[in-house]
């Protein structure tokens, strides 16, 4: 909120200081007189421990209604959702009867600016991902619990997640919770709101760059599946573009974004995986490096908008993970001339923390995979791109992560909507983000801008996500 912070465990210090504005985070509140203006945030501890609690422990949470809203200005909500609420904590277990049971709803009483949940951990927590941590450490409790089993994947799954059992997924709640701390404070946040489109490469031609074998076997799928596909592949075989190419559609609709900043701005994360298997299915290596250097001629390629696709990984062998990925990275070096700097994992194959260990290894500056494969919304509760901290190392990395909330292939395939019906959920879930101030990030495939089966008819959708909304930001 561009407030010079000073951070104090001296009450005396803190009560005697004539600054304008005062948190005060602990667990009774701290009354001062009426000159100076100061919000209470109620402290559980969590911020305070430097071990990771165990998973399975009830986690108490609680929505809250802000009345009357004309006192916080133009805040475009009601309610708050937040964890750790004063109420559940025994020190306070006997206090306010205006509270309500876990899971209920109370009121926020905006005179006296107190905070009846810990706002900072609830912050914290989720940006942690902390119940996933929690998830990745205790193997045991896995195996007792059916509902914590992962995916066909081995990936932590959306229904697991507090979030979407609240039913706050597709809300950026964690963004609500900063306007409305800045509200109290009379700041606005800084962040701005903005449009980030991404790609992910995985096949880079639909019909070339195969072998014979593989070339064969496609044609007979097609001739008993999808007899049309064979004049399609007729046609690229006389010289017709493929319609999976780069630089028919894919790169134009990121192009239109290049003007935002290089940390903010457009992405295209390629899949440099050299085997073939049945979840890396890139084109062969030859081919992939033809296709680049014909690119090249017409564009200029650089680390700021390519980066690197992590192929499928083995979770139980971070070297072998970490051997395929600095390969793939020496691959994608050598086509743009720049070492890669930016990372969105294939299937969005997202073990955390071990895949941001593994990242730093490498030197990874961002990662874009924070969001679910199956599910829209919010997967650490922001739209906007923040720092990771890794719980279990007990400390800040350099890794940059930037949410995204919504997919093409989370729409089609994992969800079964329409085009139609894609194009209005992404802008009930703009419109939200666009409140916040905050960032509206979304993956697209080259196969989805294609025009190709069974994608005819999604380049509208995508164009759509990437369409500007009018200014509505909070003031």
């Amino acid at each position: 909120m561009g407030f010079a912070v000073s951070i104090t465990l001296d009450i005396n210090e803190f009560l005697n200081s004539t600054v304008t504005h005062k948190i005060a985070y602990t667990p009774t509140p701290i009354e001062l007189d009426d000159n100076n203006s100061m919000v209470w945030v109620f402290c559980d501890g969590l911020l305070q421990e430097n071990f990771v609690r165990p998973l399975g422990e009830n986690l108490a949470t609680k929505t809250y209604a802000i009345e009357p809203i004309n006192a916080l200005g133009s805040l475009s909500f009601n309610t708050l959702f937040g964890l750790f609420p004063a109420d559940q904590s025994s020190e306070l277990a006997s206090g306010d009867p205006k509270t309500a049971t876990n899971g209920g709803r109370s009121f926020i009483d905006l005179a006296s600016k107190h905070i009846p949940f810990d706002l900072f951990a609830t912050i914290f927590w989720s940006i942690s991902r902390y119940e996933e941590v929690q998830w990745g450490i205790s193997q045991a409790v896995q195996k007792q619990k059916g509902a914590l089993q992962p995916d066909v994947h081995g990936r932590y799954t959306a229904t697991q997640s507090l979030l979407f059992q609240s039913g706050v997924l597709e809300r950026p709640f964690v963004d609500e919770l900063v306007w409305f701390l800045g509200a109290l404070l009379n700041r606005k946040p800084l962040h701005q709101y903005s449009i980030v489109p991404t790609a992910d490469i995985d096949m880079a031609l639909r019909y070339g760059g195969r072998s014979i074998s593989t070339q064969m076997g496609s044609i007979i799928r097609d001739l008993i599946t999808a007899p049309h596909l064979i004049f399609e592949r007729l046609r690229v075989l006389l010289g017709r573009k493929d319609p999976y190419a780069m630089d028919n559609g894919t790169i134009q609709l990121l192009q239109k974004h290049e003007k935002l900043r290089a940390d903010k701005g457009p992405k295209m994360f390629v899949l440099a995986s050299n085997q073939r298997t049945s979840r890396n299915k890139q084109i062969h290596p030859r081919a992939f490096i033809q296709e680049f250097e014909r690119l090249k001629n017409s564009m200029a390629l650089s680390n700021e908008w390519i980066g690197i696709h992590p192929s499928w990984q083995e979770k139980t062998n971070a070297l072998h993970n970490l051997t395929e990925w600095k390969n793939e990275m020496e691959v994608v070096e050598m086509l743009i001339g720049e070492k890669p700097k930016h990372s969105r994992f294939h299937y969005i194959h997202l073990h955390i923390p071990h895949s941001y260990q593994l990242l730093a290894q490498l030197g990874i500056e961002s990662d874009w995979s924070m969001g679910y494969p199956e599910a829209i919304g919010f997967r650490a509760g922001t739209s906007v791109p923040f720092i990771w901290y890794d719980i279990v190392l007990d400390q800040t990395s350099k890794i940059t992560v930037v949410p995204f909330c919504i997919m093409d292939v989370t729409c089609r395939n994992y969800k079964n909507l329409s085009p139609q019906e894609s194009i209005n959920i992404a802008l009930s879930i703009k419109s939200k983000v666009q409140l916040m101030g905050g960032t509206f990030c979304f993956i697209f495939h080259n196969e989805s801008v294609s025009e190709s089966h069974p994608w005819k008819g999604w380049k509208n959708v995508i164009e759509s996500w990437a369409e500007p909304t009018k200014s509505n930001n909070p003031s």
